[in-house]
């Protein structure tokens, strides 16, 4: 079947077709509301030297690599855990720009409160391992690198993630299957109505016969005469004789 034939078979049912493609709207937009937004919260900081020389070396080295260190240490396993034990997401990214003291933060969470407490729990973490490791090698505190806050945790965007592609895969299939639906119900109903068609027809009455037998010719007074084939002399006799 060409897809003229379809277009016009679609056309003659659309009493069948416009239903299914509402309920294959509805259903799309059904599934689309069971997707739950997420939140996405950005956060931005910097690592600043202290305010006097330091006597003793700092255990991070300079400003870049400690920018670094304090990356890794947001991303690891044991942070995260510390995270998730707050009730917080554990759905973020901690990155450092290279070469760079700017540290970033994106996190993501169904609960726009968690996702921007989760950022501001990453930024006392961070602050805090500063802290503690500058502390331990008896670095003085006017001396140690600190963390600045460039732009507080704060809802950027509201992600539905697979939300458009999962609408578009359900009103794809749901009008595919409304468009052979429709086709079907129309080869049906016109398979149904040439039988109909072929019940009505009058048929031949069984002992009509159109051809007479070749081989023989019948007069007025019943008897059956023999034709002579081409070539051959003379005649046969009636049957009556």
């Amino acid at each position: 079947m060409d897809v003229w034939r379809i277009t016009l078979a679609a056309l003659r049912r659309w009493y069948i077709l416009i239903p299914l493609l509402a309920l294959t709207a509805w259903g799309a937009m059904f599934v689309g509301d069971g997707f739950q937004p997420q939140y996405e919260v950005h956060a931005t900081a910097m690592m600043t030297p202290g305010r006097t020389e330091p006597e003793v070396p700092n255990p991070y080295g300079d400003l870049d690599d400690a920018n670094q260190a304090v990356t890794i240490v947001l991303n690891s396993a044991e942070a995260r855990q510390q995270i998730i034990a707050q009730g917080l997401s554990a759905d973020y990214e901690v990155t450092a720009d290279s070469r760079s003291t700017i540290l970033q933060m994106v996190v993501r969470s169904d609960d726009r409160d968690a996702a921007v407490d989760t950022g501001t729990a990453l930024l006392g973490l961070a602050s805090k391992d500063l802290t503690t490791r500058q502390t331990e090698v008896g670095l003085a505190k006017s001396s140690q690198y600190t963390l600045s806050i460039l732009a507080a945790p704060s809802v950027i965007n509201v992600v539905y993630d697979g939300k458009l592609r999962t609408q578009a895969i359900v009103g794809l299939l749901g009008a595919s299957v409304a468009l052979v639906i429709a086709v079907l119900f129309d080869d049906i109903i016109g398979l149904v109505r040439r039988r109909r068609t072929r019940r009505k027809e009058p048929k031949a009455p069984v002992g009509d016969s159109a051809d007479e037998p070749s081989g023989l010719s019948a007069d007025d007074s019943g008897s059956f005469e023999t034709a002579a084939k081409p070539g051959e002399a003379g005649t046969y006799a009636s049957r009556g004789d």
